[in-house]
Parts: C-alpha cells; structure tokens; sequence
C-alpha cells in the first residue's frame, strides 16, 4: 500500500472513530422533532438477545437512531442524491408540483394476513350492525401521475380491490381521483388534507346511510401555512410549507372527550398547543391514543365505534354531527381485543349502531395490531 492509501485509509478510519466516540458521549435523545417520531433507546443486555441476535440488531438501531448531528447527515445524504439526479432518497420520491410521496413496498405476507383478519371480523360483526370498511388510498395511487417516469410503485389498487370483494367496502378511489387536481393530500406529509377527508367523509356517510353536510353548510378555518409533515421529515431538507384547515358545520355540537378510560377529559376536538410544533397535525384530537369516547350534543342515540388510523382524525369534526355518541380506537396502543371490548360495552348497556375500520391503505398493508380485530 502506497503513502497515499495508508494516509487515506488512516484519516477515514479517524473520521469513522471520531463520530462514533461523538456519538456515544452525546446525550440520549428520546424523541426527533425533525422526524416527529421516537428515537431507538440503548437495549437490554442478556446473552439470550446476544445469541439470539436481537442484542445486535437493537444496538445497531440505537447507534443509527443517535448518531451525532443525525439530521444534518440525513440532509447531506439528499441533497448528495439530488445533486446525482436522483429522483428518490430514503424511500421518498420527488414528485411533481413540489409534492413529496412515500416510496412504499409492502410484506405481501402481512397483507395477506390483514385481509383475512378483517374478513373474519366482517363475518361476526357485518349482520349484527351497520359495520363499514373504508381503507384509504394514499398519494402514491391518487397522484401517480406526478411520480418521476417509471419509479416502482405498489399494486395499491390490488389490495383495494380484494378488500372491496369482501362486501361492505366504501370505495373512494373514484371520488378522490375525480378530485386529484384539488388540494386534497399534504405535499410534505403522508395524511390526505381534510378537504380529501370531506370527499371521503361523504361518501362513507351516504354508504352508512345518512346524509352528509354539504360545503354551504361549512365553516373553513385555516389553522397553519407551515405545516411541514413526517415526510419531507425523512429528507431533512427546506421545502415550501402546507397550509392546514379544518372544516366545520355552522351548527357544531358541542362535545366532551374521555381519553383512556378516565385518565383525561377535555370538551374539544382540538389540541391547540400541537400548533406550535412540529406535529401540527396533531391538533386533530391531540395525537393517538388506545380510547377517545367522544360524547355530542346531538341527540339521536345513535353510537359509532370506529377502529382507525391518524388518517380518521381530520374527519371526526364532521362526523360528531351525525353521533350522540363516537368511540375511537387505536389498535396499536389498545391493548385489549375489539370483539371482547365491544362484549363490554354492551354489557354496560351501550348499543352500537354502526362500525367503521378506517386505516389508510400503506398503514392497513403494513400493521401488525389487526389480529386484534378478532381478540
């Protein structure tokens, strides 16, 4: 090996033992505000994770997750990538008219196995109430045409269309592609905007059999223009802002919230305080938790369990108008089973008049709590 090489290969390995020693004296973050998401912790040593493996991998994470300067790394990598013409980086594609899309390639296995969960549930449930499955598509399908020429992009529309052969599907891809020239997905955010939520919301409420309100009938409130979402997040890099709104009836009823059986209690849909974050869209019901039982003041007696995704968020302000009565759940941080749950409730003397599983179709593909639809 020449001078050259060994003083190259000397200077890496410095580099490489620099922001690795960095790294382990910088303090522990828990949580990325960047990236709105929680950040791996230092594993639990045994030797049964050593030699299982699982030790290694953890720790791998946990080195990736807190490496030193972790989000100017990340904006390196892309801007590096951009700069090589690449029209993808950490599995984001710059897509037309400054929208950001998700690059997603589900575990055919899992989709498999949350079909089958959600046809089992629909076969227990679907004669005994109003039960309805809306699986939401997400941009990579509504807006494929603003994807660069020939970038991969799964086979959304097969799994929709399997799921809609079990019965009681509402479709919105029709609805949504009719209106795909509007603002109805964020540009930096994996969510639709509610404007998309109120096309979806429609056609769920015709499918359940009550009529929605229309747009005279709404109030808009713009809540921010700089909302930069989860997946520009994952780029690090600046990109022009989203602008946030909520829609609301004239006549908005009122409501009070009983979060987690108890644990809070508020009489509003809203967190004003996740404005000033970067998880803006956490202002739709402060975020996920496992139960929001949701009680308004329209009184009909009618109750909705609705079994859902962040992507339901947006679009409960509209549905409080149609509920005495909502219960949300969030099966990955519910930690009972729903059939046994909904036992429960009616052992308390609550009736359920309709049931709605809403998930976004990349969540849907890629959850791991849907067998707890049939617990």
């Amino acid at each position: 090996m020449n001078i050259c090489n060994k003083v190259t290969s000397i200077i890496f390995c410095a580099v490489i033992a620099g922001l690795t020693a960095a790294s382990m004296l910088n303090p522990v973050r828990e949580h990325s505000e960047t990236e709105n998401r929680d950040l791996a912790q230092m594993p639990t040593f045994s030797l049964e994770s050593l030699f299982k493996g699982d030790f290694t991998s953890d720790y791998e994470t946990f080195i990736t997750d807190q490496f030193v300067a972790r989000d100017a790394w990340i904006a390196v990598k892309t801007y590096a990538e951009l700069a090589l013409g690449k029209r993808d980086s950490n599995n984001v594609y710059f897509a037309d008219d400054g929208y950001y899309i998700e690059k997603f390639t589900p575990d055919e296995t899992q989709v498999d196995t949350n079909i089958a969960y959600v046809a089992e549930f629909l076969s227990h449930v679907k004669d005994k109430y109003n039960t309805r499955v809306l699986i939401a598509p997400t941009s990579s399908l509504v807006l494929a045409d603003k994807l660069p020429a020939n970038a991969p992009n799964w086979d959304q529309d097969g799994m929709l269309d399997r799921l809609a052969s079990l019965g009681n599907f509402v479709d919105t891809r029709d609805i949504l592609l009719e209106h795909k020239d509007e603002y109805i997905y964020y540009r930096t955010d994996h969510h639709w905007t509610t404007q998309g939520a109120y096309y979806a919301y429609c056609e769920l409420a015709e499918s359940l059999g009550f009529e929605p309100l229309a747009p005279e009938e709404l109030v808009e409130t713009v809540l921010s223009e700089e909302f930069l979402g989860t997946t520009i997040a994952k780029l690090g890099i600046s990109a022009n802002e989203d602008t946030m709104i909520k829609l609301e009836s004239m006549n908005q009823p009122a409501v009070s919230l009983d979060y987690n059986m108890g644990m809070e209690q508020t009489d509003t849909l809203y967190d004003e305080s996740k404005l000033d974050t970067r998880d803006k869209y956490g202002y739709f019901l402060g975020g996920n938790d496992p139960i929001i039982d949701i009680t308004t003041s329209i009184d009909n007696g009618r109750t909705l369990l609705m079994v859902k995704d962040s992507y339901a968020h947006c679009m409960i302000p509209l549905l409080v108008n149609h509920y005495e009565r909502i219960i949300l759940i969030d099966l990955r941080h519910f930690n009972a089973g729903v059939e046994t749950y909904i036992g429960m409730l009616e052992s308390s003397g609550t009736e359920i008049d309709d049931i709605v599983v809403l998930y976004n179709a990349s969540g849907f593909a890629d959850d791991r709590y849907l067998v707890k639809l049939r617990k």
